[in-house]
């Protein structure tokens, strides 16, 4: 007679496909912006670029340039979110290289200085962990970028073959005084429930000017995590 699995053994089968369900609806949304939003904008750009060639110097042409200039920004905003929305860098550089270009990139658009430690190796069975996982990092970096006003961030991950540990921590403003339900306005009700989809624990520590700390505990099926390195000097003060 077979013995009924314990809940923390069903967590992977059981969030499974939850988790494939809002990546598949995220590509589609990828797919559907690219193929009308996309090719439109490319189109209007086409357009516009001939008329700022043709016109002569003058308002008109002016105008033009503006308005193609618009159109540029509005490209490369549509670019980020497609990028947000599809994992392509999880996809092509694999978890630990996607987290590491988050937060080159954070570092990059915003001026912070990054402190990344991470395995050496990192070996998961389920891909819609590591989708969930580069999700997270994700979104607590578009928070920092966002709310902390930081000037040094951190993103660490390490754990054992049954558990997963990523912090990610600023020294920015923090939340303060602020109430459990501005806290969660703050990106975290989303992160808070992709956490619970697999069975993990999501913890937020944050002090007014003394910058935010969150920590996140998710259990594995199965993982290869070898010695840790910091691909990143630790260069600033880490939040408390």
């Amino acid at each position: 007679m077979t013995e009924p699995r314990s809940s923390a053994e069903r967590v992977p089968t059981e969030t499974t496909s939850l988790l494939r369900a809002h990546e598949s609806e995220r590509r589609r949304l990828s797919r559907e912006l690219h193929d009308e939003v996309g090719q439109g904008l490319m189109s209007l750009r086409l357009s516009v670029g001939i008329l700022v060639k043709d016109a002569a110097e003058g308002p008109l042409r002016r105008r033009a340039q503006a308005t193609l200039d618009i159109l540029d920004n509005t490209i490369d905003g549509l670019r980020r979110i497609l990028g947000r929305l599809s994992p392509r860098p999880l996809e092509n550089l694999g978890l630990l290289g996607a987290i590491r270009r988050e937060a080159d990139l954070l570092a990059k658009q915003t001026g912070m200085i990054p402190d990344v430690s991470l395995p050496k190796r990192l070996s998961l069975e389920d891909h819609e962990v590591e989708i969930a996982i580069y999700r997270l990092v994700q979104e607590a970096l578009h928070n920092i970028a966002k709310h902390s006003g930081a000037k040094n961030f951190s993103v660490g991950l390490r754990g054992s073959a049954k558990r997963l540990r990523l912090q990610i921590s600023d020294n920015g403003a923090g939340f303060g005084s602020k109430t459990a339900t501005s806290v969660e306005n703050f990106g975290v009700a989303g992160m808070r429930e992709r956490v619970k989809e697999l069975g993990g624990k999501l913890r937020i520590y944050s002090i007014k000017n003394g910058g935010t700390r969150l920590q996140i505990e998710i259990p594995l099926e199965s993982a290869v995590i070898r010695t840790m390195q910091t691909l990143v000097p630790n260069v600033g003060t880490k939040a408390s």
